[in-house]
């Protein structure tokens, strides 16, 4: 059977015993004397196409109906809601406008009609928004459009309520005006708004979500940078807060596939969900759950850039619980020092008297342009999706050569992962400024990224791992709150006092930190690597055999036990 374009599809009539009249369906049903007489059923409606997925499983029906307000409505549901009494099945429909008689058998008369009504016509069903496949032949929006291959439908029992919102609002050129263009000597703007442009090109370069989290105080315009970004793809209501649970943003993620995840106010959630988050939506996968019936339903995934504001960091919101953020978490979403610019977290007014006025502006324009400029720059992209390919990673490759003079960067897996991450960012807002979307000079994205990404590595202290840094400071810390109490001299003439919950020992320039305190230390992490950083920093002192870190102690100690020698001289390194 061929699979045809949703332009291609022709109206069929419906089964027998239905009719279809101007003002709906009707259904034939038999009078108590024998006779037969049309009863009026639902508003007009009608099944376009049976819809099953690229490997022949997962049938449905595509079906278009009109409204009490006369729009009109397509929807490709799962045939397994015609199951049972079909209540999910009415109860989307009624949901969507459809009008239907009010006696109890008109119910069970629509699940008859709508599985009876099998017409020729196919369509190809996808279960997510963005793009429908690996292939990327076809990017569903929210609201149903589909650009690229025209006979995908998203089928679905439920999606989101967040994935209506992605919809357009005004002309491409008034967003670009009112929008776009105002982000120009803005950094943090255009970074946020080329973060929005780089959600549809995750999937073709093979790339895992993540993105950036933008810290400070709050009414300086971190919530209307993201507003701005949003706008890319979508109405202001497509900017959701953290105040939610991760299976609540496992489908939030899903109908944000492809494009941007704007989440509000690190402060509304708690710790202990903010770091499962962080994990889960970078590693685009939710969790595996039954069905009703008992089988497994697929894990929901998707692709998504993120762009999180807050307060504090997402390690001071997870170490609000008594957890410890690690590396990973960190390096998922980027943490973003967004309060310090020239007018909170802008740089220039365009004519505005103050940050205020500038934000108040912004909020305007984006109630009343949105959603066109995201759609616009897939259609570029699917035009000619391997240049497209091609010209990104160049792009991206340069901006690395770039930043790594620039800024002397070593060849460290943490600051090449963030790297990369603003190298997507700069590609995508110059690939959406060369196709005429943002009404910026060539360069001004490069340019933004670069800055930003500079405000990063000043906000981690550096090029160098966060675990080595952690290590570091988790002994300085230690050995500043009990070097004096917990530490015994090894010369006894220099102090005879008695140490109680003795850590080591100590001599002018070093202290030895016993084993089983180097694990409590580091519970948590890893000892070993922790020793790894400290040796590779210079305060571990005179390792031992291969593999071992620690050294046997002076005579002078009973026993000679193994300890790790760290230098007096870490105290000193702290934040400076």
């Amino acid at each position: 059977m061929k699979t045809q374009t949703l332009e291609e599809i022709r109206y069929e009539a419906p089964p027998k015993g239905f009719k279809l009249e101007r003002d709906g369906v009707y259904r034939k049903v038999k009078k108590a004397e024998g006779q037969t007489t049309w009863i009026w059923l639902c508003s007009e409606i009608r099944v376009l196409a049976l819809p099953r997925d690229r490997s022949g499983n997962g049938w449905g029906r595509l079906v278009e109906f009109t409204d009490l307000d006369g729009n009109v409505h397509r929807w490709a549901f799962p045939a397994r809601l015609l199951g049972g009494f079909g209540r999910e099945l009415l109860t989307g429909l009624l949901d969507r406008g459809l009008d239907v008689a009010p006696e109890p058998a008109a119910k069970d008369a629509i699940v008859a009609l709508l599985s009876a009504w099998k017409p020729v016509s196919r369509a190809i069903t996808t279960d997510r928004l963005g793009w429908s496949d690996e292939s990327c032949s076809a990017f569903v929006l929210g609201d149903g459009r589909v650009i690229g291959q025209n006979n995908v439908v998203h089928q679905h029992e439920e999606t989101a309520s967040n994935a209506t919102e992605m919809k357009s609002a005004g002309k491409l050129l008034d967003w670009r005006r009112h929008v776009a263009e105002p982000c120009i000597g803005n950094p943090l703007m255009i970074v946020g708004v080329s973060l929005a442009f780089a959600g549809p090109l995750l999937e073709p370069l093979g790339m895992d979500g993540g993105g950036l989290h933008l810290r400070g105080a709050s009414s300086r315009g971190k919530s209307t940078i993201q507003r701005v970004a949003v706008s890319v793809w979508g109405s202001p209501r497509f900017l959701h807060s953290w105040r939610a649970t991760d299976n609540g943003l496992e489908g939030v993620a899903t109908a944000c596939n492809s494009t941007l995840l704007g989440l509000d106010e690190l402060g509304e959630v708690s710790g202990r969900d903010a770091g499962k988050a962080a994990y889960m939506l970078a590693n685009g996968t939710g969790k595996s759950r039954a069905r009703r019936s008992g089988h497994a339903r697929a894990a929901l995934r998707w692709r998504v850039n993120v762009l999180s504001s807050g307060e504090i960091t997402l390690a001071d919101k997870i170490a609000e619980v008594g957890d410890r953020a690690v590396a990973g978490q960190a390096v998922r979403l980027l943490d973003i020092e967004a309060c310090e610019r020239h007018h909170g977290a802008f740089d220039r007014l365009h004519g505005s008297s103050n940050g205020a006025e500038f934000a108040d502006r912004m909020r305007d324009a984006t109630a009343q342009h949105y959603g066109t400029a995201g759609p616009a720059l897939v259609e570029n992209l699917i035009k000619d999706m391997d240049h497209s390919r091609a010209q990104i990673r160049k792009a991206m490759t340069a901006f690395q050569e770039m930043a790594a003079k620039l800024f002397d960067l070593a060849n460290e897996g943490q600051v090449q992962r963030g790297l990369k991450r603003f190298a997507l960012i700069a590609a995508a807002g110059e690939l959406a400024t060369a196709a005429g979307l943002t009404g910026w000079p060539d360069g001004a994205a490069d340019k933004a990224a670069l800055e930003v990404f500079g405000l990063w590595l000043d906000g981690r202290g550096g090029s160098g791992p966060d675990e080595a840094r952690d290590a570091l400071e988790r002994v300085r810390a230690f050995l500043v709150a009990h070097g004096e109490s917990r530490f015994e001299p090894i010369d006894k003439s220099v102090n005879d006092r008695l140490v109680a919950n003795r850590a080591g020992w100590r001599d002018e320039d070093t202290f030895f930190i016993s084993t089983d305190v180097w694990k409590e230390i580091h519970r948590g992490a890893d000892p070993k690597r922790a020793a790894l950083h400290l040796y590779d920093s210079g305060f571990l002192k005179k390792p031992g055999e291969k593999g071992r870190y620690t050294v046997r102690l002076p005579g002078k100690v009973k026993g000679r036990p193994h300890a790790y020698a760290v230098s007096a001289e870490i105290m000193g390194c702290g934040d400076g």
